[in-house]
């Protein structure tokens, strides 16, 4: 799937223009490939149709048209008095057909009566928030229980970005035209597009434009993950080690170390507490697990980093910060490791927490890979929480330019920013939404870093094969999403890899 920003697409257009194809030609074909997606999935009998001014309020007026046509009753409400251009010539030919037209003061009652509503009240283009006339429509339109499909984004959502910052309307099917918005797979606008349909207008492919955000499917991956190779041993099919766990958590490290081996790790270590060593050498039958020294609350200690670092000298690779804890000794122990390791470095959980206020990350200059959720960015950002889910991207790409890393920030909509490149990964399932799935795509992406894959790649890989690895536990057991534990998942991963492949 092709992801537009509302720039990209309104060049795209321009191009197509330039080639020959009017505007009024793409509209056309928008409204009625639209339309016929409408009459596919909800055989509506009363439509109402919401119109803004633009081209987002003639792609509506060709819907209402072409639904008109196939029998439907259509009530269109225009929110201008007068329209010019392509949506004026449009919304002539709904006068002409003597379609029936509403206003803002009766919206209640038509839709009261109507069994559909199509919301093309503003276009790709809009940002920030919704004047007051029009908060009052969508407030209205998402008080009713009727299925609402938008026009290329819902409106109220910034369709590249995903941002909201006021009212804007809860659909259950958006229909982009060309390629999907921006808006609409990265939350909150996600939550806000329900499920997103692709129409073609007949766009060429000379008038494309090259994405600013790269939809990760398994296309996008296909061949890029290294395979072993003969003549092979278990040091050049990836050697990783994992700094993990302390007294009281060792689920972590466990997590963390078998993600990498079902995603192809030739050998891995584990640097843990000494009092955890013994319990986890015995569990982790295939890893070599080193004891280092502890504080008295079982956390490792900065003395642990002469050891940690021989250690990584072995290694292709590592995986720092689950469950290490967030005291002044286990910042110390990570700044060291950040300081004296030349190999590719991914930090999560307890790391990225002491990051905050620390210089490690930017003065670092070997590849680094960072994996917060919003809380956790929102500390190494000075923002908080709420402001990173407000603006994901932004916040994404905010960090990856500051500290100079590659940034997976998890949810729903995971998104991978490292330099000018950003991407949104396609798979997943709320059923991720469960303690210590985060250390299992650690593994996935240490592995990965440590077979040769370059940050951005291992990245959005591990990312694909953690969230089709919770998809492909759904599809065998047939169970609901809220049973699956994060070791439901290490049996799926080589299943995933090997689509992959």
């Amino acid at each position: 799937m092709k992801l537009y920003s509302a720039d990209e697409m309104s060049r795209t257009d321009e191009a197509a223009q330039e080639l020959g194809i009017p505007g009024g030609v793409l509209m056309e074909r928008a409204g009625a490939a639209m339309a016929c997606e409408i009459l596919d999935r909800y055989e509506p009998q009363h439509a109402l149709v919401v119109c803004g001014g633009g081209n987002n309020g003639g792609d509506g007026f060709v819907i209402a048209r072409e639904l008109h046509r196939a029998g439907v009753r259509v009530i269109v409400l225009p929110t201008k008095d007068e329209y010019s251009g392509d949506p004026e010539t449009n919304l002539r030919t709904l006068r002409n057909l003597n379609i029936e037209f509403t206003t803002a003061e009766d919206l209640g009652g038509e839709l009261a009566r109507a069994d559909l509503v199509v919301d093309a009240l503003l276009g790709t283009g809009f940002s920030g928030a919704v004047r007051e006339k029009e908060a009052a429509l969508i407030e209205q339109i998402n008080a009713t229980q009727l299925p609402v499909v938008a026009v290329d984004v819902p409106s109220g959502v910034d369709g590249s970005t995903g941002e909201v910052e006021g009212a804007a309307v809860l659909a259950r099917l958006t229909i982009c035209a060309h390629a999907a918005k921006i808006g609409c797979v990265i939350s909150p606008g996600r939550e806000h597009a329900g499920e997103v349909a692709v129409v073609d207008i007949g766009v060429p492919p000379e008038a494309d434009v090259e994405p600013s955000l790269l939809w990760t499917d398994v296309y996008s991956l296909r061949d890029r993950i290294p395979r072993t190779a003969d003549p092979a041993h278990k040091y050049s099919a990836g050697a990783l080690l994992v700094v993990a766990g302390s007294r009281s958590m060792t689920g972590a490290a466990v997590m963390s170390v078998e993600g990498a081996q079902r995603a192809g790790c030739g050998i891995t270590f584990l640097a843990t507490p000494r009092s955890a060593s013994s319990p986890l050498d015995l569990r982790l039958t295939e890893t070599l697990v080193y004891g280092m020294p502890e504080d008295e609350q079982g956390y490792m200690t900065p003395e642990a980093l002469e050891d940690i670092l021989e250690q990584a000298g072995r290694a292709s690779a590592l995986v720092v910060g689950p469950a290490i804890g967030t005291g002044d000794g286990s910042r110390a122990l990570l700044e060291g490791i950040l300081r004296e390791t030349e190999a590719p470095v991914l930090i999560d959980a307890d790391g990225i927490s002491l990051l905050a206020d620390s210089g490690a990350l930017a003065n670092r200059d070997a590849p680094t890979v960072i994996t917060p959720h919003a809380g956790e960015l929102g500390r190494l950002l000075g923002t908080g929480a709420k402001e990173v889910s407000a603006r994901r991207l932004e916040s994404a790409r905010r960090a990856a330019r500051e500290h100079g890393c590659c940034v997976l920030l998890k949810g729903s909509d995971t998104l991978i920013v490292e330099d000018e490149r950003a991407a949104v990964n396609s798979t997943g399932s709320v059923a991720l939404a469960t303690a210590g799935t985060g250390d299992v795509l650690s593994g996935v992406i240490g592995a990965l870093l440590s077979r040769g894959m370059e940050p951005y790649d291992a990245a959005r890989a591990g990312a694909w094969v953690h969230g089709r690895a919770a998809e492909l536990w759904l599809e065998s057991t047939g169970w609901p999403a809220e049973s699956l534990v994060a070791t439901d998942l290490l049996p799926c991963l080589p299943l995933a890899m090997n689509e992959l492949l």
